[in-house]
């Protein structure tokens, strides 16, 4: 393993670009925090959702990391400073390579200092992948990657899940936190003008209502290829106090890393596209 690039913003977060011993790379990400600072983990070397917004997915997946690449991932990151919490929510989708991300989870409970309560690991679905991470028995804490509560909407965003009800993923969810005693979180990216509108918010605060789940909002990072807009001035705020007026609990993120190439998999692809052919 070994550093290829790296791009600082000026808010602390620091993207790392490192090249694996077959010569494919992959993101880490080391976020700045007082009281936790976080490691970004990548499970692959690209990604097989394809999410239309996510620079990650844009040529395909190449394959999983193994165990021992996600450690490194961290032993990197921690020559930079302590890490206390991870988030398996870089390049790839976690429960494409679950036995691998199981392994590395042990080994970092036992060795690394950091447990379950301390991880978060992030997926895109189907229902089955959340039950597949409650299998594991591990109380991680579990993120959504929602982005729309309309099934087109949703299926036009990320064709690969075109046919899962995004309901069923918040009941899955809901069975997750009842197994594990955790509460989960909703991650939804702002699209402006396709899904930050007020009546969306509106839909998705009923929706969410007596659930144990933290909404997460993001807005949007640009990528070059992909033709979205970040929201207009306001909307990611409007969208915020129509879901906090319906009482759920929501943050909204500031964009962390936005002058460090911040969107999933940018880093990377830039890099390729800079390498002679």
């Amino acid at each position: 393993l070994r550093e290829t690039a790296q791009s600082q913003a000026s808010d602390g977060a620091v993207k790392h670009l490192l090249t694996l011993a077959d010569g494919e790379a992959v993101e880490a990400v080391r976020l700045p925090g007082t009281k936790a600072p976080s490691a970004c983990l990548s499970s692959q070397v690209g990604c097989a959702v394809g999410c239309r917004f996510c620079a990650s997915g844009l040529d395909g997946v190449k394959r999983n990391l193994q165990a021992f690449e996600l450690l490194e991932q961290l032993a990197w990151l921690r020559r930079a400073g302590e890490v206390r919490r991870l988030v398996f929510m870089g390049a790839g989708e976690p429960t494409h390579n679950l036995r691998e991300v199981d392994v590395a989870l042990d080994v970092m409970a036992k060795e690394g200092g950091i447990g379950p309560r301390h991880v978060l690991v992030s997926t895109v679905g189907p229902a089955a992948a959340i039950e597949r991470i409650a299998a594991l028995g591990r109380k991680v804490t579990l993120a959504v990657s929602l982005h729309a509560l309309e099934q087109d909407l949703r299926g036009d965003l990320i064709p690969s899940q075109s046919h899962v009800e995004p309901s069923s993923l918040l009941d899955a969810a809901d069975a997750y936190a009842a197994a594990s005693g955790r509460p989960y979180q909703v991650e939804y990216v702002l699209l402006g003008g396709r899904n930050d509108s007020i009546a969306q918010a509106t839909e998705l605060g009923l929706a969410l209502q007596g659930r144990r789940a933290h909404m997460s909002l993001i807005p949007w990072n640009a990528v070059d290829e992909v033709d979205y807009a970040s929201p207009a001035p306001g909307a990611a705020e409007a969208f915020r106090d129509t879901l906090r007026a319906a009482g759920v609990s929501v943050v909204l993120r500031r964009t962390v890393g936005g002058s460090a190439d911040a969107a999933c998999g940018q880093l990377r692809r830039r890099r390729a596209q800079e390498l002679p052919v």
